[in-house]
């Protein structure tokens, strides 16, 4: 009696499940489409760049001496603010010993020059008045120039005293320290390493193919870590690299996560634009036997169709085999999708 029970039991249950399979088999997948257009694209190589930023200087020093301040790696510095400082008596020393070359020659100058101003009245009736004005005048004269050149030697050494603070030439990071704390210096030697790290741009080199398919103001697909934006060039260099034989171009963009130093990919084109059956790249599904696209037929059933892609942009790829223009070609959904399957679509490009 019990065992019969269970026979029933396991033939109800094996009926209900078998026919819900069915109705999931048949219920129909909701999808999102698009139409398969005709665009033109540039067939393009992938070539390797970095982001680098527009202002990258190693600060040097322009005087000798001991160091006696400067600032840590990893220091945010503003335009102008101190980066380091050398020891400056000697510096100053020097200029106080220029200033005060001039202050006698001074007090001659003005004697001079009142002097003259005298003898020019009495030079008009006398003779020997106006030998003593020819003499005046000419160690005045002396006096000036010898003003001049002091006045010269002392703003050489306001410069040097006035050096020996360094100072940043624009906001950035300090990425790098070569001195420390009372470590001489030479003139030229390198102190730190300053980067403006916000204010990027992308560096790459191109091959001669690519040259002459590429203009100032030109926008350019890049790609970092699989995302994809667009950068203008702003700079192109038409002289190759004596070594490589590659010219450089500079990129500007819009992402200021982007580090400095990460490395980028560039679509660079290497032929005139084309007109391609193209779709979202979304369309694509790949299988172990190759890619295909469910095209959506007029019973809103779907057709797997096998294709070979070609040259690409941002948002859409050419597409090669049995696809026609304006095909709907399912877009989001197309993951499970089964040959002939039916289904519903949210976004229908008809209506």
């Amino acid at each position: 009696m019990i065992n019969r029970f269970i026979v029933i039991f396991l033939f109800q249950f094996l009926f209900y499940f078998s026919v819900t399979v069915a109705k999931a088999d048949n219920s129909a997948a909701v999808v999102q489409v698009d139409n398969v257009i005709d665009i033109e694209i540039s067939p393009v190589v992938w070539v390797p760049g970095d982001i680098i930023s527009r202002y990258d200087s190693k600060i040097s020093s322009e005087v000798e001496g001991k160091v006696i301040s400067i600032v840590d790696a990893g220091d945010f510095i503003k335009k102008g603010d101190v980066i380091g400082k050398i020891e400056n008596t000697r510096y100053k020393l020097n200029y106080s010993e220029i200033k005060a070359e001039i202050e006698p020659i001074e007090s001659q100058l003005r004697f001079y020059t009142s002097e003259t101003e005298r003898l020019k009245k009495l030079a008009k009736d006398n003779n020997a008045a106006k030998n003593k004005l020819e003499e005046i005048e000419s160690n005045k004269n002396e006096a000036i120039a010898k003003i001049k050149l002091i006045k010269s030697r002392l703003s050489s050494a306001e410069d040097l005293l006035m050096r020996t603070t360094i100072r940043a030439p624009f906001t950035g990071i300090i990425t790098n320290r070569y001195k420390s704390l009372g470590e001489r210096v030479d003139y030229n030697d390198e102190i730190v390493r300053l980067v403006d790290t916000s204010n990027s741009e992308v560096q790459s080199y191109i091959q001669s193919e690519s040259l002459k398919y590429i203009e100032i103001g030109d926008l350019l697909e890049m790609k970092v870590n699989s995302k994809i934006v667009d950068g203008i060039v702003t700079k192109l260099i038409p002289v190759a690299d004596n070594i490589s034989k590659l010219y450089e171009i500079r990129i500007a963009f819009k992402n200021d996560s982007w580090p400095i130093g990460a490395a980028v990919e560039i679509a660079c084109p290497i032929n005139n634009k084309q007109n391609v059956l193209a779709v979202p790249r979304d369309a694509l599904v790949i299988r172990e036997s190759g890619v295909i696209l469910y095209r959506v037929n007029s019973d809103n059933r779907v057709t797997p169709v096998p294709i070979k892609t070609g040259i690409s942009n941002k948002t859409h790829i050419q597409v090669i085999g049995d696809i026609k223009l304006k095909d709907q070609i399912v877009i989001r959904g197309n993951e499970r999708l089964r040959p002939n399957q039916s289904v519903k679509i949210i976004n229908n490009l008809d209506n």
